[in-house]
């Protein structure tokens, strides 16, 4: 079996144009322009009784004193509810800026309630303006995610150490994220080292003693190549494990999860099944160990 190690650089440019009136014109902003607009559009906060913070701006340049009220919307589908999952700081739902303090925060604190409900969402919005225009960024939406989850013990972070099939030994980060919707379903990012960019999936057993990522999953793409989880059975496997079949991990209590089959990401020229050779290939035994 011949491997081949590609490697990948991405470029990015960006250009920005000014006109104006004339070439000695510059830019200006009165304080009929300020506004106030809340920093960030989406925030989440693991349910574990912390406090999350959501900065509101005042902007203008004498530093205007002015005040806005704020609205909580829970979710539709899975609402968190005042008093349940959270408590706020702000009482009053009025922020007030001052030339001294045109900053203020919501401030969210995260009630730990030991039951597994799902992660929960609502929305803030920013109302009834005084001393200023609201601006464009006038909603947030928070997520309070659960730390009941079934898969709790082996979401996160983790280091992976195997070794090479180019020859060697490896150690990188990956990550493991629940599904938002199945309890039992997984998503790995960075499953191979240097050979992903994309995401891949994997289902744990009942009894939460196994993970099986099934085979020929997309895990790379480029404008030139695209990349497959390709993998075989045990160490140093000679049977490709192909669509149908999955790579198999077992999970000790503590969250290690021990890899017991050969996997890596393999490359294609793009829209093609003309192979390139592999970016990177892992040896069978590979250990996750949660960070």
């Amino acid at each position: 079996m011949k491997i081949y190690k590609l490697a990948y650089g991405l470029m990015a440019a960006t250009a920005l144009t000014l006109t104006s009136c004339s070439l000695n014109d510059e830019p200006e902003f009165s304080d009929g322009d300020a506004f106030v607009a809340i920093q960030q559009t989406t925030a989440s906060i693991a349910e574990t009784g912390g406090k999350l913070e959501i900065p509101v701006m005042l902007t203008s340049l004498a530093g205007l004193n002015g005040t806005v009220d704020f609205t909580i919307t829970p979710d539709s589908a899975a609402g968190a509810v005042e008093g349940v999952h959270y408590t706020l700081g702000n009482e009053s739902k009025t922020l007030t800026f001052t030339k001294d303090a045109p900053t203020q925060n919501i401030v969210i604190n995260v009630i730990d309630n030991n039951i597994f409900e799902g992660d929960v969402k609502f929305t803030i919005v920013l109302t009834n303006v005084q001393g200023a225009k609201l601006g464009a960024n006038k909603t947030c939406v928070i997520t309070l995610e659960d730390d009941e989850h079934p898969l709790a013990f082996i979401l996160g972070s983790f280091t992976g150490k195997s070794t090479s099939g180019f020859g060697g030994d490896l150690e990188w980060q990956l990550v493991i994220e629940k599904d938002a919707n199945d309890l039992n379903k997984v998503w790995i990012g960075n499953m191979v080292p240097g050979g992903t960019n994309l995401k891949v999936y994997g289902i744990v057993n009942d009894e939460k003693t196994e993970v099986h990522i099934p085979a020929e999953q997309d895990i790379y793409s480029s404008a030139t190549y695209d990349g497959k989880l390709r993998a075989f059975y045990g160490y140093n496997g000679e049977e490709e494990i192909t669509n149908g079949g999955y790579i198999t991990g077992t999970i000790a209590d503590d969250g290690t999860i021990t890899i017991l089959d050969d996997f890596g990401s393999y490359v294609y020229d793009k829209g093609t099944t003309n192979g390139r050779g592999w970016y990177e290939y892992v040896m069978g035994n590979a250990v996750w160990t949660k960070n």
